[in-house]
C-alpha cells in the first residue's frame, strides 16, 4: 500500500526545545500537500512544484538532499499542460516508483500525470496522463491518492469545485482501469461556494476494520481551511461521518482547525501517518504561520489521537507547536 518548492522564509525566533519534544514546523520551509514514502532507511518528501526531494531518518529532522525529482524531460513535458504542478502523491506498484501530480489549467481542464522511477528518489521519467477532467467529467481533476488494496489498485481525486472521487485505475496505476468510471465519495459537486461544503487532498487510512478518508475543506490561503474525516468499512464503499451523514452531503465538522489569530492558521491536506514504535499515530499536514510570508505553508507533524469510538481527533483541534518525540521501528 503506497503512502500521496522551497521559498524563502522570514527567520524564526530561537526556540529552546526540551530533548524529548519537536518544534513544529518540521519542515520549516513553504513545502505545501506534502508527500511522504520510505525506503530503505530514509524518509523522503516532495511537495507542490517538486522542486526538490527533502529526506529524514526519523520524520522530525528533515534536510534538503538536493536532488530534482524528475527528469529535464519530465518537467518540460509537464510545463506543457500547465506550470501549476500541484499535491504529488508516491506509490509503489509493479516493481515500479509510480508519482503522480496534478496538473492545473482551469476548473473543467485538469490532468493527473504519473511519472515512473526504479529508484525511491528518481529521476521520475513521465508515463503518461492518467486523468483528465474533460475526459472523466470530473471538473477540478487534481490532488490524486493512489493505494493498492487487495490486488486491486485506487485513486482518490477531486477539489473544491467538484467533489472527491474514485477511481480504479489499471494494476501498473499508469491508466484507468478498462471500463471503470470515477464514482462521487465527497464534498458537494459544482458547490454554489467552493469553499463550503467541498473539500480537497484526499488521503486513506486503514485502521481496526475501518477506511478513513481525511478532506481538507474552506480556503488555503486562510484561517477558514481545515481537515476533517469520514470512514467506510470497504474501500469502495460510502464513507460516512461521525453523525452517519454520507461525505456527499459536505457536512462532516473539522478535527484539526484555526482560529484568525492563532499562530498556526490553515491546517490541511495531510501527506501521511505514520506510526510509532510504541503505538502512537502521527499525521503530516501543511499550515501558514505567523513568522512567514502569507503565501507560504511549511509542513507540521502532529500526533492523531481515537477516541473510543475509533474516531481521530487532535490535542485541543488545534496544530501544535510542540510535540513528544518518538521512537520508530527499525
Amino acid at each position: 500500500m503506497s503512502t500521496a518548492a522551497a521559498c524563502c522564509i522570514l527567520s524564526a525566533p530561537a526556540q529552546t526545545v526540551p530533548h524529548d519534544t519537536f518544534a513544529n514546523p518540521v519542515i520549516a520551509a513553504d513545502w505545501p500537500d506534502p508527500a511522504m514514502w520510505k525506503a530503505g532507511e530514509w524518509y523522503y518528501s516532495v511537495a507542490t512544484k517538486l522542486k526538490t526531494i527533502r529526506r529524514s531518518r526519523n520524520l522530525v529532522d528533515w534536510e534538503d538532499a538536493r536532488i530534482d525529482p524528475l527528469t529535464p524531460q519530465a518537467r518540460e513535458r509537464l510545463y506543457k499542460v500547465s506550470r501549476n504542478v500541484w499535491a504529488p502523491c508516491m506509490a509503489r506498484l509493479g516493481g515500479k516508483w509510480v508519482l503522480y501530480i496534478s496538473l492545473f489549467v482551469s476548473d473543467p481542464d485538469c490532468r493527473i500525470a504519473a511519472l515512473t522511477s526504479d529508484s525511491p528518489t528518481g529521476p521520475f521519467e513521465f508515463a503518461g496522463e492518467v486523468i483528465d477532467s474533460r475526459r472523466e467529467g470530473v471538473w477540478n481533476a487534481i490532488d490524486p491518492y493512489v493505494l493498492a488494496v487487495d490486488g486491486r489498485v485506487w485513486m482518490f481525486f477531486g477539489s473544491l469545485a467538484d467533489g472527491i472521487h474514485r477511481i480504479e485505475l489499471a494494476a501498473d496505476g499508469l491508466s484507468v482501469k478498462a471500463g471503470a468510471k470515477p464514482v462521487h465519495v465527497a464534498g458537494v459537486r459544482h458547490p454554489k461556494d467552493k469553499m463550503k461544503r467541498a473539500w480537497e487532498g484526499s488521503y486513506l487510512h486503514f485502521r481496526k476494520g475501518w477506511w478513513y478518508l481525511f478532506v481538507s475543506g474552506g480556503h488555503y490561503g486562510d484561517h477558514t481551511y481545515y481537515l476533517t474525516v469520514g470512514r467506510s468499512r470497504t474501500i469502495d464503499g460510502t464513507f460516512s461521518d461521525r453523525k452517519g451523514r454520507p461525505m456527499t452531503e459536505g457536512l462532516a465538522e473539522p478535527i484539526l482547525s484555526s482560529g484568525r489569530d492563532d499562530f498556526f492558521y490553515g491546517p490541511g491536506h495531510n501527506g501521511e501517518i505514520f506510526t510509532s514504535a510504541d503505538g502512537r499515530d502521527y499525521i503530516f499536514y501543511h499550515s501558514h504561520a505567523r513568522n512567514f510570508r502569507p503565501s507560504e505553508r511549511p509542513t507540521l507533524l502532529q500526533e492523531l489521537l481515537w477516541d473510543a469510538d475509533g474516531w481521530p481527533h487532535f490535542k485541543e483541534g488545534r496544530p501544535q507547536k510542540t510535540e513528544r518525540r518518538f521512537p520508530l521501528t527499525k
